[in-house]
């Protein structure tokens, strides 16, 4: 062997003995300046919907626990693909996230995506669910689902239904929905919840289905009506408004929110930030923040959040076949 040979080796050990006492470690100072930047949330469809209205009241409260800046940035398209997509080619350092929603469960389904649900991101929280209600404009002459059933057989073709986008929560609902009632609904798609709703308030569509956290401006302002609740059991905001198993319709969805990371963030990172939001969903405000929007908080490790996502995953799959729902 030779001298340099020797001297390189032993250089190299010494190099590797110190990587390995440090933990592989950023130096303190990329630690802090790591730590200082600030965390952006993206919510893959635009404002004033479920989505961020969920995002921005998380955001508020890491933000306060984490001792660091959280932003919300709104990146709507492609029924959150879009959003999605920015995410899973961020920099795997915990610095960016995405707000996802049951549409994240449903995309790969019938879409050719530009990322892995699965691989392609870490699973980080499970944030909470919300009943879906089916809405429509005020002006609209009907006053239950039945009524809503009838008129629009009677109306072929010109009942608008306003959805979040193409492979979102809403077209999935509504096409689940036509298929056991026969309603003769038109879905005109749009960028998120948030302008579809803003239409139906406007009465420029007729029916919308949502989380009921995104309809409390306009139920106040006498702007739309609520004809069912799609969830499992009646909502104790709405306690008069019946299911729509209750009116005889065999379907039921729920909407729910959680955070992903992408694929490659340590570890030690993500489960910080679960522990962070788990203890921010236990916090009184927070509670009241979802009840008071007729949503439950519902904090779970990250093994029960990835084993959930999995398990939605098939289920949306399965009504994809059976719906024949697809991008036109």
């Amino acid at each position: 062997m030779s001298i340099n040979s020797h001297r390189n080796r032993r250089r190299f050990n010494q190099t590797l003995g110190v990587v390995m006492a440090t933990g592989f470690s950023l130096p303190a100072s990329q630690a802090r300046a790591q730590e200082n930047k600030p965390i952006r949330i993206i919510v893959p469809f635009a404002t004033g919907g479920s989505n961020d209205i969920v995002g921005r009241s998380m955001a508020q409260q890491l933000s306060s626990r984490l001792k660091r800046s959280v932003i919300v940035d709104n990146t709507p398209g492609a029924g959150g693909a879009i959003g999605s997509s920015t995410v899973a080619r961020a920099e795997p350092d915990g610095s960016t996230l995405l707000l996802i929603s049951s549409t994240f469960t449903m995309n790969a389904s019938i879409m050719k995506l530009s990322y892995d649900p699965v691989k392609s991101f870490t699973p980080v929280a499970m944030l909470g669910m919300g009943p879906s209600v089916i809405v429509v404009a005020a002006s609209l002459p009907v006053n239950s689902i039945k009524e809503l059933i009838d008129y629009s057989k009677k109306n072929p073709g010109k009942v608008f239904f306003g959805s979040a986008g193409v492979a979102s929560f809403q077209h999935f609902a509504i096409e689940l929905f036509k298929l056991r009632t026969g309603a003769d609904l038109t879905v005109v798609q749009y960028k998120g919840g948030g302008p579809a709703l803003m239409d139906l308030a406007a009465g420029h569509v007729h029916v919308s289905l949502g989380s009921l956290i995104q309809m409390q401006t306009f139920l106040r302002a006498g702007k739309i009506k609520i004809l069912g609740v799609a969830g499992h059991r009646r909502v104790d905001l709405i306690p008069d408004v019946q299911t729509l198993k209750e009116t005889g319709v065999d379907v039921e969805v729920s909407n729910w929110w959680g955070l992903l990371a992408p694929a490659g963030t340590p570890i030690n990172v993500v489960d910080r930030l679960n522990r962070e939001a788990n203890a921010a969903l236990a916090e009184t405000d927070m509670k009241k923040r979802f009840a008071g929007e007729g949503a439950d908080p519902m904090p779970m490790s990250r093994a029960e959040f990835e084993k959930f996502m999995a398990e939605e995953t098939a289920k949306w799959a399965k009504v994809a076949r059976e719906t024949g729902i697809k991008i036109e």
